[in-house]
């Protein structure tokens, strides 16, 4: 069977994004401060910190308040009096209370004294537990809470509970608001070279990050050659999860295999079937620990498409957890880094999937097996910190 259509329009998008590439290193695009640094990832230090500085009105910017107007205008909100505002990054609401939903530290937080406006910024970290509960109750008769993420996508069910999106909370994405906004911002810095070009680096990371072609003229040519070749453009997008999936759970089983070979006999590694599933990926038993207690990689909610995360998975109504934690917590190890859940007594992120250019990995050969090797490494470090501690559990039960 030959698929003369979906050749063709592989080949002319192929030479499309080529010719994009090419004119992105003549026109210097290739020089990113923020990917020169590594800073591409961070979400407070580079993300938060980049946006916070552009809506402060008392901002280095010397805009006032204008781009706190701009960014504003972008979301539809109308509540805030920005003459008054103020914002603050990473700003404390209260002691953290996930049993009474209240308090925890915002990423970004607007006031004008009356309202409040908090941001929840999510590059690649993990929904902390009941996180968009906790801020939905602050100021809660005259607060806005915004989940922000690269592609709009919704928060997990252990941060929103019952919250329903776009009436308690609202989404917003990079991919589309922040980019709209930063656009503004940059046609109102055309007299401020440095602050213009600062903004349009900034734009140029998040157009990569949300796997967007940075030039216009490419992108509206793009979108013709599908407009042009809908149906074989369908029939390549229809295969594109399947082979993503095929080829995640390649790399999980590689994982899988590399663990035993460097595990004894006293350690069960168990890969689950179908990585389509949510919460599937890799669970590690030891025979000497506990019951109900492992090391596990785990898709937040499924590996190919989402974030993941490891670390040691625990029920709280299966397992008690202060023997846990008194077990494990004495050991620097576990001492930074990780979160706590009700699921999870410690858990941390380790692969960013959702993100397309470090899924793309997965199919370059040399890229794949240094993130094999990361990974492995990750769960074998795990495993040996925690081997004594738990199995000490069980000794003493």
């Amino acid at each position: 069977m030959t698929y003369t259509n979906e050749k063709k329009l592989i080949q002319d998008a192929q030479r499309i994004i080529a010719h994009h590439n090419e004119v992105s290193r003549l026109k210097g695009e290739n020089f990113n401060v923020f990917s020169i640094l590594n800073m591409e990832h961070k979400e407070n230090g580079t993300h938060s910190a980049f946006l916070g500085e552009l809506l402060n009105p008392n901002g280095s910017h010397s805009k006032g308040n204008l781009f706190l107007q701009l960014f504003l205008q972008t979301i539809d909100n109308n509540t805030m009096n920005w003459d008054k505002a103020s914002v603050i990054l990473e700003k404390h609401i209260g002691f953290r209370d996930d049993a009474n939903l209240l308090g925890g530290r915002v990423d970004i937080y607007i006031t004008d004294q009356v309202n409040s406006i908090c941001i929840e910024n999510k590059i690649y970290a993990s929904d902390q537990n009941v996180q968009l509960q906790r801020y939905c109750n602050h100021n809660k008769e005259n607060n806005t809470v915004y989940y922000l993420t690269l592609n709009g996508s919704d928060a997990s069910s252990e941060s929103k509970g019952e919250l329903i999106a776009d009436r308690d909370y609202y989404r917003i994405s990079y991919k589309n608001d922040i980019i709209d906004w930063l656009e503004t911002c940059l046609k109102e810095s055309a007299e401020e070279p440095i602050l213009r070009e600062s903004i349009r680096q900034y734009i140029i990371l998040i157009k990569r990050l949300t796997n967007q072609l940075t030039d216009k003229a490419m992108e509206k040519e793009m979108h013709k050659l599908v407009k042009e070749n809908y149906n074989a453009a369908q029939k390549i997008g229809n295969a594109i999860s399947d082979v993503e999936r095929e080829i995640t759970k390649q790399f999980v089983d590689e994982i899988a295999k590399h663990l035993e070979m460097e595990l004894d006999d006293d350690w069960n590694i168990q890969v689950d079937d179908d990585l389509n599933d949510p919460w599937t990926g890799i669970t590690i038993n030891n025979d000497k620990w506990p019951e109900n207690i492992a090391v596990k990689l785990e898709g937040q909610s499924k590996i190919p498409w989402q974030k993941s995360i490891y670390g040691i998975i625990a029920n709280k109504d299966k397992v008690e957890r202060a023997p846990l934690k008194e077990a494990l917590g004495q050991l620097a190890y576990f001492q930074s880094g990780f979160r706590e859940s009700n699921i999870w007594p410690y858990n941390r992120d380790i692969l960013y999937f959702d993100n397309v250019s470090e899924r793309s990995k997965l199919f370059n050969a040399s890229q794949r097996e240094e993130l094999i090797e990361f990974v492995k490494e990750k769960l074998l470090e795990i495993c040996k910190a925690s081997e004594a501690p738990l199995a000490s559990l069980k000794a003493k039960s």
